[in-house]
């Protein structure tokens, strides 16, 4: 279905399409009356307007694909149960397989970044590894109406220019071209995700320096910055229009409580903390802290990026992303736990033994994760109440149970 967030990541591009403008009361009356919610009386904005507190990234992206279900559903003629064009069939399948299209492409840029770094062999491992034990899986199937399986294409083509700037001998004036839009789809997709731009900072500023041709470089990232501002114009224009300002925090101050950040709760607690529902990722850390001991600016900037991600959300007051599987706002870090899976396959493989030790613990962590997924579809464990560690562990063996 089209539900929970992405109601609200999808609600731009229904109205848009369906309407011709961007008044959302019609699109969250709807949501109102199917998950009996009161978002029109409390997302009211002084300028008339219903303020939408999702980024509009993701209608962006799912643009070409709504067309096609249109055309369809023109000449077919799907059955629709909604009140409202937009909801049915068609539309949740062109919204699928749009985020797993993007999703895709995301993987094999983050395959071609790895590759070079890591190797072929261990980079298609760590980037299996971390589909199979991380949250994203969940996002594909039961969600993909959200935001995050599309990041991994947003995170995905960021890393890999990136990269292929800092790896490069000369300058490319389109590679930064594109580093600002890619840049600004961060933004765009999810807020938060801009601030990756630090990884960026972090190795150019180091390349800059070893290269020591300041002048292009300065005319580069100038480029990258107008890019970058031209890029995240919908999403300014959308708070102007929703809201009366060029820059707004929809959700409201209250939103973010960064001085007492809960990182403790949102890595060990049994409500969707990161290690406790994904405990596999722990292999990760190990290998990028190994990483870290081959290159330490590299290593410096993979930690810093992903210990950012870890203090932001633990410092939201839902620091357990709602109803949520597991530590759902970590799924645009997937580029980091997939680059220390791979480099932690490359180094304990020429242990025969403790490499397939590795490799069963994998399998049985994959396991572990599509019983943990299915015990929340079936509602063993409940996405929004907290839940103690005995249950949530004892979850995957009811689902056998149930089969």
């Amino acid at each position: 279905q089209i539900g929970g967030d992405g109601f609200g990541y999808y609600s731009y591009l229904r109205s848009f399409i369906f309407d011709g403008n961007f008044d959302l009361h019609n699109e969250f009356a709807l949501f109102d009356s199917l998950y009996d919610q009161t978002t029109i009386p409390n997302w009211q904005t002084e300028t008339n307007q219903l303020g939408n507190p999702f980024a509009v990234g993701s209608a962006i992206l799912w643009l070409p694909f709504l067309l096609l279900a249109v055309l369809a559903d023109k000449i077919f003629y799907f059955y629709d149960a909604y009140t409202i064009s937009g909801f049915s069939g068609p539309y949740q399948l062109a919204l699928a397989l749009a985020t797993w299209s993007y999703f895709f492409l995301g993987i094999a840029l983050i395959f071609n970044t790895l590759r070079k770094i890591i190797g072929d062999k261990f980079s298609w491992l760590g980037i299996l590894a971390t589909i199979g034990l991380s949250p994203v899986v969940f996002y594909l199937l039961y969600e993909p109406s959200m935001a995050h399986g599309l990041t991994v294409f947003s995170t995905g083509w960021f890393f890999y220019l990136v990269f292929k700037i800092y790896n490069a001998q000369e300058i490319k004036i389109r590679d930064f071209l594109f580093l600002g839009v890619s840049s600004g789809l961060l933004f765009l997709l999810r807020w938060q995700d801009i601030t990756f731009v630090f990884l960026a900072v972090f190795l150019l500023l180091a390349k800059i320096l070893r290269d020591k041709n300041y002048k292009k470089y300065i005319r580069a990232l100038l480029l990258t910055l107008l890019f970058f501002i031209l890029t995240i114009l919908p999403q300014l224009f959308m708070w102007k229009y929703l809201f009366g300002q060029w820059v707004a925090v929809p959700q409201g101050a209250s939103f973010f409580h960064l001085a007492q950040p809960h990182v403790w709760q949102f890595l060990f607690s049994s409500h969707h903390g990161l290690f406790i529902v994904h405990p596999w990722l722990i292999f990760s850390i190990v290998g990028l802290i190994l990483f870290f001991r081959k290159n330490r600016l590299l290593g410096a900037a993979l930690f810093f990026v992903l210990l950012l991600q870890i203090y932001l959300n633990s410092g939201l007051y839902d620091w357990y992303g709602g109803g949520s599987f597991g530590a759902r706002r970590m799924v645009n870090s997937f580029f980091v736990f997939a680059w220390g899976f791979s480099y932690f396959s490359k180094i304990i493989f020429e242990k025969k033994k403790i490499f397939f030790l590795f490799g069963l613990l994998v399998f049985t962590g994959m396991i572990f994760n599509v019983l943990l997924m299915i015990a929340y579809a079936k509602n063993i464990i409940p996405l929004n109440d907290f839940t103690s560690y005995t249950d949530l562990y004892s979850a995957p063996i009811k689902v056998l149970k149930d089969l």
